[in-house]
């Protein structure tokens, strides 16, 4: 792992990694929630790019994931594998577009998630998937992970009347043709 160093720097928070050579400065609403998360010693790491435009918001990158701020939702950080699961979606163009938290470890302590516009991804032993739209809003009608079903264990996926989720005692069912969410 690289040394990092950590300084302020007028209205930002510079990361460098000395050994390749990366310097970042994460300023306004990035900056100081990276400066909440401890900076490079915390759960993101060192800075991996300045700041960029996408989709409506800008979005900075770290060695262990990234920090997406829009004027609606502000700045929170996506790491790990709820971090890979979101760039795999596509990050903020994803179905469950933009956090609205940082990573939470859920009620019982058994996972982590982060909160998104549009629903949620978690992680658990079950695996790392996001729940959203009308699956997610009977899913948390249900009591979340608390509730009868228990964690997610599949992504959604088509079905012959909608779309179908998996979880660890059960699934819960969206029919495109009448809006109607069955559970079993």
């Amino acid at each position: 792992m690289a040394m990092a160093a950590l300084a302020l720097l007028g209205s930002g928070l510079a990361a460098c990694d000395s050994e390749e050579e990366v310097c970042c400065w994460p300023t306004a609403a990035i900056g100081t929630r990276y400066a909440e998360l401890a900076g490079p010693t915390g759960p993101l790491g060192d800075c991996r790019s300045g700041e960029y435009d996408s989709d409506g918001g800008r979005v900075q990158d770290f060695d262990n994931g990234a920090i997406y701020w829009t004027d609606k939702t502000g700045g929170w950080e996506v790491y790990g594998l709820i971090g890979a699961e979101y760039d795999r979606m596509g990050g903020p163009e994803s179905a469950v577009r933009w956090p609205v938290s940082g990573e939470l470890a859920t009620p019982g302590g058994a996972g982590r998630f982060n909160r998104f516009q549009n629903g949620n991804i978690y992680h658990s032993p079950a695996g790392t998937h996001a729940v959203y739209g009308a699956i997610f809003d009977e899913w948390a009608r249900q009591g979340y992970e608390n509730g009868r079903l228990g964690f997610p264990t599949s992504d959604e996926q088509d079905v012959p009347t909608g779309r179908r989720m998996d979880f660890e005692r059960g699934w819960i069912e969206w029919n495109s043709a009448t809006g109607q969410v069955t559970t079993g």
